[in-house]
């Protein structure tokens, strides 16, 4: 028989993703515009700082995977990580945002070393974090209400460094000209909060789907090609590298598609900034009572071909008409509240289809398989994205330079923040073709 969670535990596991997503936000949302708008940087290089961050991530990601399932201390499997890995994290991400350097090699040389020095510990305790769901139940439906949780303070979480970003940078601080003092401060205080969240996420929460024997230790090669052997996990995997690379995009190229080719000023770049993640954390119990419905991988379906619709308005809203801008971004937030949302509630049922294939318990690694390869496919298009700022013209600026860009330019962002996302969801649709719902009691699609 199943435990019911209670209410506050899954408030407390949120919270983990409250605190993951202030980090996640802030550097999707802000560090290559900090990059080449704060440090200077020409966006060719930014992308090949985000790429190798992000391939560093994936192997790190990987590894974590392997090392929290094999993992054993008084406090679980994976809570352990959480105890010990706030605080470097935390640390971690406080140096992303200064720029010790002027020198373009130097500032490369820095930025990637960091970077690389975050993105572990960011490892260190998001893979054990996202481990840790499907050891708080066996019950899908269960998880599906956890996983509504996780995702409405994973929303919070990002609204608070989208939001919280541009309050401290444009709101406290005098804007552009401050910057290179304003950052740093942001990282800080959103650097406490993120430890705060981290912990408390420790202290909130208790593993019970406990492995009913020790996992065997086999090479990871051997573990990837037994995963990829089931039809179930490549269509998921397929499902959420796509819905994921879309997010990062759109996060990447939202900050410049507001402030150049909407032509949004800094005060009112906060509440845009906003919109569209409060929509999503207001919209995540009708997407979670949906999918309880018909299923979630029919609400996926449904909301990926909703939210074509807004990605493609993109393109024509006039620059300056907060009307036009404010309807758009409420209807981008109800769009990713879905795929954010549903996307991490199949993916545990990858857990269940492996125990009974192949009699082995091993989220972890699942995790760590699919943060892998994720992210690998994330640093390239992403990167991609980012050097294709400069090829459709777009000009950086240091401190307090203001540059005027070119109407290609605007163009090209509009482009690169509609049309890109708006494929790779299409993608995630078609890799789920034929794919049913684990239902309890339900034969698996494996």
């Amino acid at each position: 028989m199943n435990e019911k969670i209670k209410t506050k535990e899954k408030v407390f596991y949120g919270l983990g993703d409250l605190g993951n997503n202030i980090a996640y936000g802030a550097v999707g949302f802000y560090l290559v515009f900090f990059l080449t708008d704060v440090a200077g940087m020409n966006p060719v290089y930014a992308g090949y700082i985000f790429m190798v961050e992000r391939i560093w991530n994936a192997f790190t990601d990987l590894i974590m995977g392997v090392v929290s399932d094999h993992a054993r201390s008084r406090w679980g499997r994976r809570r352990p990580f959480l105890l010990f890995g706030a605080i470097p994290l935390g640390i971690g991400f406080m140096l992303l945002w200064v720029v010790p350097f002027q020198q373009t090699l130097y500032q490369v040389i820095y930025f990637t070393l960091i970077g690389i020095l975050f993105n572990t510990l960011y490892s260190l305790v998001s893979i054990p974090y996202n481990s840790l769901l499907p050891e708080l139940s066996r019950d899908p439906d269960e998880r599906t209400s956890i996983s509504g949780f996780k995702m409405a303070l994973s929303f919070i979480g990002s609204l608070l460094s989208a939001m919280g970003v541009t309050l401290i940078v444009d709101i406290l601080y005098p804007g552009k000209e401050a910057y290179t003092r304003s950052f740093p401060v942001m990282g800080r205080i959103l650097g406490l909060i993120l430890i705060l969240c981290i912990l408390l996420a420790f202290a909130g929460t208790k593993e019970r789907v406990i492995p009913e024997k020790e996992e065997k230790q086999e090479r990871i090669g051997k573990t990837i090609l037994a995963l990829l052997k089931l039809k179930a996990y490549r269509k998921i995997l397929a499902m959420f590298i796509c819905n994921m690379v879309a997010f990062d995009i759109i996060m990447a190229i939202y900050i410049y598609y507001m402030k150049y080719s909407l032509a949004i000023s800094e005060d009112l770049t906060t509440v845009f900034m906003a919109v569209p993640l409060i929509t999503a954390v207001a919209a995540t119990p009708l997407w979670v009572g949906l999918s309880n419905k018909i299923g979630k991988i029919r609400t996926y379906e449904v909301s990926t071909v909703y939210f074509l619709v807004p990605l493609v308005l993109c393109l024509f809203i006039p620059a300056g008409n907060l009307l036009a801008v404010t309807i758009v971004t409420i209807l981008v937030g109800v769009g990713i509240s879905a795929g954010q949302t549903l996307i991490w509630a199949i993916l545990p049922d990858v857990v269940e289809v492996d125990e009974e294939k192949n009699g082995v318990r091993r989220e972890g690694i699942i995790y760590g398989i699919t943060m892998f390869l994720y992210k690998i496919c994330s640093a390239i298009c992403v990167g991609v994205a980012t050097a294709a700022l400069k090829w459709v013209g777009y000009v950086e600026s240091t401190g307090d330079q203001i540059v005027t860009q070119s109407a290609g330019a605007l163009q090209g962002i509009r482009y690169l923040m509609g049309c890109l996302p708006a494929a790779f969801l299409l993608l995630s649709i078609y890799a789920l073709i034929g794919m049913k719902d684990k239902r309890k009691g339900a034969e698996p699609n494996a």
